[in-house]
């Protein structure tokens, strides 16, 4: 792919200074990037890197002047003007997939495909299921018994949506995932763990972007829910009748216990643990590797095992790094007390 500056500068309406006709054929970090690269500098701490760079172009701030580079496009926000462009040869990088099923693929009669869907090799598509126009499903992927998959959906391999789940517009789902599992559900019976079945479904809303080998279990009743937007990142475990608000980011190898909610535009940072029947408020920040034991404020930022407000927990921890310290001088003056 090669695309003029001009053209770029007019696809992120920022103000070009350089070459109008110089071509650009790739996309690079600063560092990396080269004569044919555009490139941005994420924040202004880094310009020393514009000394040494060979990039065709360098996404800027508006406002923000440099001589150290060739040609420039000035941006209120440069990683997303790099982003856009980056969009557009990802685009270009996809392979173009054939509309229909794959001769391998086993569909039930009573499945619904819409328009132009694409169904890889090995895909097994069950009883009333229906996936919408403009989907693709990459090979091994199942789809369960009246399960819904929406428009435009992205299903990388061997996905599988259980019985009953409903998938949103937009949704892109990483290879090894599973949506639909039984929730963990057992009663104590006369020394016997004994099943409760796991009648629920799993409802993702459009949008979101769910990462390699998650598991998010159906509900016993009702429904387990990803509201519109949320980022779920590798290795992520959302337990049954879990209720995840809008917008939110969960990332790699949290867990969260039966009939937790987590509030819109949270953030459950690397191997957080919610136990079950917690509440994690709007715009609420675990942080990585906390353990919550109550309930969490809307807004707030908390930290530890268990976790607590973050400048708590940071006073906690300074103390902690003193212990040593304090136990020599607490020592000391035993064996001098002693002597008395």
């Amino acid at each position: 792919m090669r695309i003029t500056l001009k053209e770029i500068a007019s696809l992120v309406s920022g103000e070009l200074k350089g070459q109008e006709d110089y071509l650009i054929e790739g996309v690079a970090g600063l560092e990396s990037a080269s004569a044919k690269d555009i490139t941005y500098l994420g924040h202004v701490k880094y310009e020393d890197l514009l000394v040494s760079n060979k990039a065709g172009c360098v996404f800027l701030p508006a406002g923000f002047k440099s001589d150290a580079v060739r040609n420039a496009i000035y941006v209120s926000n440069p990683q997303w003007a790099f982003v856009r462009i980056l969009r557009i040869f990802a685009k270009e990088r996809q392979p173009k997939m054939p509309w229909g099923p794959h001769s391998t693929a086993v569909i039930h009669p009573t499945a619904k495909l819409g328009k132009n869907v694409h169904v890889g090799a090995g895909c097994v598509i069950d009883e009333g299921a229906e996936v919408g126009d403009l989907t693709v499903l990459y090979p091994q992927c199942y789809v369960g018994r009246y399960a819904k998959i929406g428009k435009n959906c992205l299903l990388y391999p061997q996905v599988v949506v259980r019985e009953d789940c409903e998938i949103g517009e937009g949704v892109i789902v990483h290879s090894g995932t599973v949506i639909g599992s039984d929730g963990y559900g057992y009663v104590l019976i006369e020394g016997v763990h004994e099943k409760i079945p796991q009648i629920g479904k799993v409802v993702v809303e459009e949008d979101v972007e769910i990462g390699a080998n998650v598991t998010i279990d159906r509900a016993t009743l009702g429904e387990t829910r990803i509201g519109r937007g949320t980022k779920i990142d590798n290795l992520v475990q959302i337990a049954h009748n879990v209720k995840i608000g809008k917008h939110c980011l969960i990332i790699s190898q949290v867990g969260i216990a039966g009939s937790s909610q987590v509030g819109d535009y949270a953030t459950l940072a690397g191997q957080a643990g919610i136990p079950d029947h917690i509440k994690i408020g709007n715009k609420a920040i675990v942080i990585a590797q906390s353990g919550v034991m109550a309930d969490v404020p809307d807004g707030a930022v908390v930290f530890g095992s268990p976790a607590r407000p973050h400048r708590e927990a940071m006073k906690l921890q300074a103390l902690f790094n003193k212990l040593p310290e304090i136990y020599e001088t607490v020592k000391k003056w035993k064996n001098e007390n002693a002597k008395v």
